[in-house]
């Protein structure tokens, strides 16, 4: 049941984000082709850092938690995001900003739960990309990418954030840290039995 609380409240932050300050995640990224939009970058960092401070407190609600390291990694990955979509010259696309962004929450994340596994940095980097992708093929093939008044803009938005919160949620949700964490466990015990017939 707590993994399904951390889901939804990571998704559920990523919406309220996505409705009012336009992050997590973006159909398109920067207003310049080739040029960083440095102004652009730092107010995306401001307003995701807003968001992932909403998330943060969504998320330890649903834990039953108090944490300093979560709030902080939530930070850094939304405000990342945020930063990238609206400052990124717009040549790297979504799927570089995606990425990047994926790296960075996963790490931080990574440093919150104090578990720097390797396999649970890459698998979240992942489905972080993985989701911000999805969420814009869903809100494009919805007609809700390019819209031109503020309620389409917003549930573009917010259709991309929740497809995002949700496989990030899930990914590194209880359970989902848990499966990794087997899956390593299960792999070190191998090589120990290999290492013993040999």
């Amino acid at each position: 049941m707590r993994s399904v609380r951390w889901t939804l409240a990571t998704a559920g932050g990523f919406v309220l984000g996505g409705v009012a300050l336009h992050s997590p995640g973006a159909s398109a990224i920067g207003a310049s082709y080739l040029e960083w939009d440095v102004s652009a970058a730092a107010l995306g960092v401001i307003l995701g850092s807003i968001v992932g401070v909403i998330t943060a407190l969504l998320q330890m609600l649903a834990l039953g938690v108090r944490s300093w390291r979560l709030v902080v990694a939530s930070v850094i990955a939304v405000a990342v995001a945020h930063a990238l979509a609206d400052g990124a010259p717009a040549a790297w696309g979504v799927g570089v900003a995606a990425a990047i962004s994926g790296l960075c929450a996963a790490a931080a994340l990574a440093w919150a739960f104090r578990t720097p596994s390797w396999q649970l940095i890459i698998a979240s980097a992942f489905a972080w990309w993985a989701g911000w992708l999805v969420g814009v093929g869903v809100a494009g093939a919805l007609g809700l990418s390019g819209g031109s008044t503020p309620a389409a803009w917003a549930t573009e938005h917010a259709v991309i954030a929740g497809i995002l919160g949700l496989t990030w949620g899930s990914a590194t949700s209880p359970d989902g840290r848990r499966v990794l964490q087997t899956r390593q466990l299960l792999a070190q015990l191998a090589r120990v039995q290999d290492r013993r017939s040999n």
